[in-house]
């Protein structure tokens, strides 16, 4: 495509970007302030001008085809390019624009909070927004910047840079020990009240190992909550054993309100595992999200 043809077509580009990500013609027309058939026109004139089928187009939906989801990434890059030309046209001596990042609910109040903070106080014209939510997050489809992830493994295709490992723990209070004895092996945990997330049948099947040793313990309790704050409160209660994330514990283990159960023994468990910042590749990363990873990486807790 010479440069005559590429220029007429950054718009259309552009257009296609909005159409992928409001969901539909109709819905990007009306953020663009058009009508739906100048937009499906200007799709079908990209299609054209690039010889592939981008869209598959159903009554019900529409999708990126196999050719127009490569595509659709890179007009995405080139039009978050497009908005940091005009942030830098208008720079001053501070970074500032909005900053987006999303973390587990746990790790962003109890790891996170603190140090974001820092960050707005420390850069007052960048504006942060926080998504708080335990579901895993595409940077690229939900418009963030940054993805905070709790995963044995990062999300393909992104930059990853480890903060920490988080590990989930079992914790009770001195009182519900004295009380209702000592815990020296797994096989004990089922005479004691547990304490779980209870958001499914099988959080009541513990996985625990030691070495090569591998125990399958099946407990029960009279409270459970997918909170780790609420949790944490009930162990120190004297409710029962809780599943508690290392962090969330740490004070409390720290002043003695909580002891370590099954120390030696690891827990298997979907939330833990190693916390990164992610972001999307690009060869020219916004100087806002550069700053924050090293705010992150520098001040995270060790």
């Amino acid at each position: 495509m010479d440069t005559n043809r590429l220029i007429n077509s950054l718009a259309d580009m552009a257009n296609f970007v909005m159409v992928v990500e409001e969901g539909g013609f109709s819905a990007a027309s009306r953020k663009l302030g058009v009508t739906p058939s100048a937009v499906s026109r200007q799709v079908t004139r990209l299609e054209q001008s690039l010889g592939v089928k981008l869209l598959e187009r159903t009554t019900r939906k529409m999708d990126l085809s196999v050719a127009g989801r490569p595509i659709y990434e890179l007009c995405r890059t080139m039009l978050d390019s497009a908005k940091e030309v005009v942030t830098v046209s208008t720079i001053t001596s501070e970074p500032e624009g909005l900053l987006r990042i999303a973390a587990p609910k746990a790790v962003a109040k109890v790891l996170l909070e603190p140090i974001l903070i820092s960050f707005a106080l420390r850069y007052p014209k960048i504006k942060l927004q926080v998504k708080v939510t335990d579901y895993i997050v595409d940077p690229i489809h939900n418009e963030v910047d940054i993805v905070v992830t709790l995963e044995p493994d990062p999300i393909p295709g992104l930059i990853a840079k480890a903060l920490g490992e988080v590990k989930i723990i079992l914790c009770a209070s001195p009182d519900y020990l004295e009380q209702y004895g000592a815990v020296t092996q797994p096989k004990d945990l089922q005479q004691h009240s547990c304490i779980t997330l209870g958001e499914s049948a099988n959080d009541g099947l513990l996985q625990l190992q030691k070495g090569s040793v591998v125990h399958k313990v099946s407990v029960s309790g009279r409270f459970s909550a997918n909170h780790s704050q609420m949790r944490l409160n009930a162990v120190i209660g004297g409710l029962g054993i809780g599943l508690l994330p290392d962090f969330v514990a740490a004070q409390a283990l720290k002043k003695g309100r909580i002891v370590p159960v099954l120390e030696a023994w690891k827990i298997k468990h979907n939330y833990q595992g190693i916390v990164r910042l992610q972001y999307a590749q690009s060869k020219f990363i916004p100087e806002r999200v550069k700053l924050l990873v090293a705010f992150l990486v520098d001040n995270y807790p060790k």
